[in-house]
């Protein structure tokens, strides 16, 4: 699965050289580490990302880390600033609504075509996700939360049975992750009140209700955005908060 490619993992208090693999698709994991890292945080909105220090912390040549530079920035979680390079791609409060407007209409299609063509197979893999969710959510593991998040829409892709939609998903799912990331680590209490609307939702998935599941997971999705722009406003990355 596409979407099984963007399971992020936070680097763990060691150091770039000593932790980063060169793999056989050098491209693909310098953009997901650097990806990781624009995620969780590490990179902010709007910091400069100089070639020459990332090449060197990674060990790789410049080549392959201008092509994963460019993998992100189709992402969204870089930009290019002409005479000044690459960048972290910053937050403004209408991207962030913007994307969640976006992710409402793809989730909910997913759902509704979901709800006609989930087996029961399609169901297990859901009824896992929720429960990977609900064990991360009780040891407070943020990282594992938007991983097992990764799952549930995944297995929720494969029960919709349209390969298109995956793509579609696999292009917004970076910007969501962390947006995602950013709601929780603002609030850090409410990953298991979060797990809760997985369950209603996966509950109205197998009754056949799918209004009721788009309506839920819509509502989880409006309520993290309002903490993402709380927490954006507070750190001094937006000037206003509507």
């Amino acid at each position: 699965m596409l979407i099984e490619m963007l399971i992020y993992k936070r680097p763990e208090g060691i150091t770039l050289t000593s932790e980063f693999k060169l793999p056989k698709g050098i491209v693909q994991h310098v953009a997901e580490h650097i990806g990781s890292r624009i995620i969780h945080m590490e990179l902010k909105p709007g910091e400069r990302l100089l070639e020459a220090k990332l090449a060197a912390e990674m060990g790789v040549s410049r080549p392959p880390l201008r092509e994963a530079l460019r993998l992100l920035e189709m992402s969204g979680l870089v930009e290019y600033t002409p005479r000044y390079g690459a960048k972290v791609s910053e937050l403004p409060e209408e991207s962030i609504l913007g994307t969640v407007e976006v992710l409402k209409e793809i989730l909910s299609f997913l759902i509704l075509k979901g709800v006609q063509t989930a087996t029961t197979e399609d169901y297990e893999r859901l009824k896992t996700a929720t429960q990977s969710l609900k064990e991360y959510a009780e040891t407070e593991d943020i990282s594992g939360y938007l991983n097992a998040t990764t799952q549930f829409t995944s297995s929720g892709c494969k029960a919709a049975k349209i390969s298109l939609l995956e793509r579609v998903v696999l292009l917004v799912w970076p910007l969501t992750s962390r947006l995602q990331y950013i709601a929780r680590i603002y609030d850090k209490n409410g990953l298991k009140e979060n797990v809760k609307y997985f369950e209603r939702t996966l509950d109205y998935l197998e009754e056949g209700n799918g209004d009721m599941a788009s309506k839920t997971i819509q509502e989880l999705i409006e309520n993290e955005s309002k903490n993402v722009i709380k927490y954006m406003h507070e750190k001094g990355f937006l000037e206003t908060v509507k």
